[in-house]
């Protein structure tokens, strides 16, 4: 998706973040908002050079998608497909130590809000950006679908990376939260995915659909929302964009007395 229709979703829940706050006096223009810009027009721009060359040019199609009725039956495999594959690669980010390394960039985030998903490392980048075209340049042959069908796909994980970002309050308690939370991702849920605390309970990894972590066993929601974010204490990076490219751990806080 283009830079507009992201810009354009990150203000939005921005703004009702600031309308509607989880954290009370988080000022919507602060040091991590600007920081997290500055590396996603980075990636934006490898996106825009050596990775759009690559998604235009790999076409191999190895699976026939002629079967599938219409865009409807497309666009509901390719979300599936996309939603389901996000899931495990983030899984791997957390369980597999070296893919954490790059990974704990995003968590080392303390401020949350809807341009944290911004704030990753270029590896971490290239992995999210080999899915849509694995899937749907090498595996499946796309080639006779209608250009929306993809873009309406990976528009809806767009508006979900920030929406569960949020520094939105949500009130648990309504009918129609627990209905939604039934299904779908939102700031409560992910909140809990970035708890400092997340060695202890490291778990809500799915993007859209929560029902992954359902069912495989890696929901770790509690009643409210967890009291401070980020990572431990020597996992922590510098807090700037180049630092966490380089992967420059924070210096520890001395202890007096």
């Amino acid at each position: 998706m283009g830079a507009p229709f992201h810009g354009l979703i990150m203000g939005t829940f921005l703004l009702a973040g600031r309308l509607r706050s989880r954290v009370e006096g988080q000022p919507i223009i602060n040091r991590d908002l600007v920081y997290n810009i500055i590396n996603g027009i980075a990636l934006f721009a490898v996106r825009l050079t050596g990775i759009a060359w690559v998604a235009d040019h790999l076409q191999l199609g190895l699976l026939p998608t002629h079967w599938l009725p219409g865009p409807l039956a497309q666009g509901l495999l390719a979300f599936l497909l996309l939603d389901f594959s996000r899931y495990w690669l983030h899984y791997a980010g957390h369980r597999v130590p070296v893919l954490w390394s790059f990974h704990r960039v995003h968590h080392c985030a303390e401020v949350l809000d809807a341009s944290t998903g911004l704030r990753m490392h270029f590896v971490d980048f290239l992995q999210l950006s080999a899915l849509p075209i694995v899937l749907f340049g090498v595996l499946l042959d796309t080639s006779s679908w209608n250009p929306a069908v993809l873009a309406t796909a990976l528009s809806i994980g767009v508006v979900f990376d920030a929406f569960q970002h949020a520094n939105l309050r949500v009130d648990t308690s309504t009918p129609w939260f627990r209905a939604w939370n039934l299904l779908l991702n939102n700031p409560h849920f992910h909140s809990w995915h970035h708890t400092r605390d997340g060695h202890l309970r490291d778990g809500n990894y799915s993007n859209t659909l929560i029902v992954w972590d359902r069912m495989f066993g890696t929901d770790v929601t509690g009643p409210e929302p967890p009291r401070l974010f980020g990572v431990t204490e020597g996992e922590a990076l510098i807090n700037d964009p180049l630092s966490w490219q380089l992967l420059r751990t924070r210096p520890r806080k001395q202890v007096t007395g």
